[in-house]
């Protein structure tokens, strides 16, 4: 086909809707997958320290929460602060530089976290990085994923972090024992190669790129994605969205009339949801060895839960995308089942009946993660929506925050109790179910846009 000397600008953002699943998609979503394997192992590995540090450094039961928690205060940060850095310097570096900073932090944890001081200290610094790894994830695959399979692929792409949750199960179970928590760490250190090999797989935004009016870079992206039209794109010139909207502008629409009740929906749904991830990840292992189960067994159920919640996520992204539910409706379904078969554990005791119903709760709960990752994106227009994104993830990191260290206080309280953790845990399961009602009606269905892609 000749090439495109004049004409019309082409639209970036629908050739890349429009394309069909190529090689390119599937590398993309390796890399993708690459990343978020290690943003999760590095993010719940904390859960598998609690065992081994909290006699000797004295710690009470709210303290050895907060050691889950003190990355996440940084994560907090990280997912709110990173979207202008992003948009100045582009996913790619930035996304890099995250995985390259993560895992410095990482080994000089292994090496200098000698008390409970320096490990919060340095974790709350490394969740800076950790922030950054999944909105930027999430991002690139609704980018560059196809609109016929956006939510499959998006669902697979990040899924990685609960892979890397399993990871670090593993690893807890047989690497600790024989080398001590801080082997956790020295594998984590694992995420600098990573970053090495992203740097040849890993494209840059196009829409970043079309920002910069770097057309010939983008021509070139585009001809890796559709290489059936590479023709098509030699000397094109793409439409250049307005300039990034300012910051108080977005958060204005995002609490408008017209997107106030998704707003804070999404983000009381982020909120209860994280909690409940953080605070039975944070606890599982602790709370299984209770209840009279086996080391390697304890600490196996976090792994549980972390592959029912990639099955539960593909389940519903699947269901949504043939058109058999809608993303909303799969949530209210994976949270309402997750609040049964948590309060189930409260009530019930016994190690088939905990591995059936943990991986249960698992894919609930999870996968009720995995879906409002989709749903926040297809919640706003493409102006708003990586700002919207980002919110949701900052506030939904609150939420983490206190699930591990309000379940350490809840058993400090309780004497041990182990229920009254399960107990909290279903309750703000069943209310996220019922704010995920209140998203109303499909969230693609929205106005279109009037402003430029937010690159994050």
């Amino acid at each position: 086909m000749a090439a495109i000397e004049s004409g019309p600008p082409l639209d970036a953002r629908e050739e890349l809707r429009s394309a069909s699943l190529t090689p390119f998609h599937w590398t993309l979503i390796a890399s993708i997958i690459a990343a978020t394997v290690f943003d999760g192992y590095d993010t719940l590995n904390p859960s598998y320290v609690i065992h081994y540090v909290v006699k000797p450094w004295g710690l009470s039961h709210s303290e050895a929460g907060f050691l889950v928690s003190s990355g996440l205060i940084g994560f907090a940060v990280g997912a709110l602060a990173h979207g202008p850095v992003a948009d100045r310097y582009g996913r790619r570096p930035v996304l890099l530089s995250a995985l390259l900073f993560a895992g410095v932090f990482s080994v000089l944890t292994a090496a200098l976290a000698g008390s409970f001081t320096t490990f919060v200290a340095l974790r709350g610094v490394t969740g800076l990085s950790l922030g950054v790894i999944m909105p930027l994830g999430t991002a690139y695959i609704n980018e560059f994923t196809p609109a016929a399979s956006g939510n499959r692929m998006g669902t697979l792409g990040i899924s990685g972090y609960a892979f890397g949750g399993v990871l670090a199960s593993a690893a807890g179970i047989w690497l600790t024992p024989g080398h001590g928590w801080q082997i956790l760490y020295w594998l984590g250190g694992l995420s600098v190669p990573i970053a090495i090999v992203l740097w040849f797989t890993l494209p840059e935004s196009v829409q970043f790129l079309v920002m910069r009016g770097r057309h010939e870079d983008a021509a070139e992206v585009l001809g890796r994605v559709r290489p059936d039209r590479a023709g098509a794109y030699a000397g094109a010139v793409f439409g250049r969205p307005r300039d990034r909207a300012r910051t108080v502008e977005i958060v204005a629409i995002l609490l408008s009339d017209r997107y106030r009740r998704t707003t804070i929906a999404l983000w009381a749904c982020a909120f209860l949801v994280l909690f409940d991830i953080y605070g039975l990840s944070g606890w599982m292992p602790t709370l299984m060895e209770a209840r009279g189960n086996g080391f390697g067994t304890s600490f196996s159920f976090g792994a549980l839960l972390q592959i029912g919640g990639v099955v539960g996520g593909l389940f519903v992204a699947l269901l949504d995308d043939r058109g058999w539910t809608s993303m909303r409706r799969g949530l209210v379904y994976l949270l309402a089942v997750s609040t049964v078969a948590v309060a189930l554990i409260a009530a019930v005791d016994g190690t088939v009946v905990d591995v059936v119903l943990v991986a249960v709760a698992g894919f609930g709960i999870v996968g009720g993660q995995f879906v409002l990752n989709g749903l926040a994106a297809q919640s706003y227009p493409t102006h708003v929506r990586g700002t919207g994104t980002g919110a949701m993830f900052g506030v939904g990191r609150v939420g983490a925050i206190l699930g591990p260290y309000a379940g350490g206080w809840l058993l400090g309280w309780f004497h041990d109790d182990n229920t009254v953790l399960f107990v909290a845990v279903a309750v703000a399961a069943a209310l996220g179910a019922l704010v995920a009602l209140g998203l109303g009606r499909r969230p693609g269905m929205v106005a279109a846009p009037v402003a430029a892609d937010s690159l994050t």
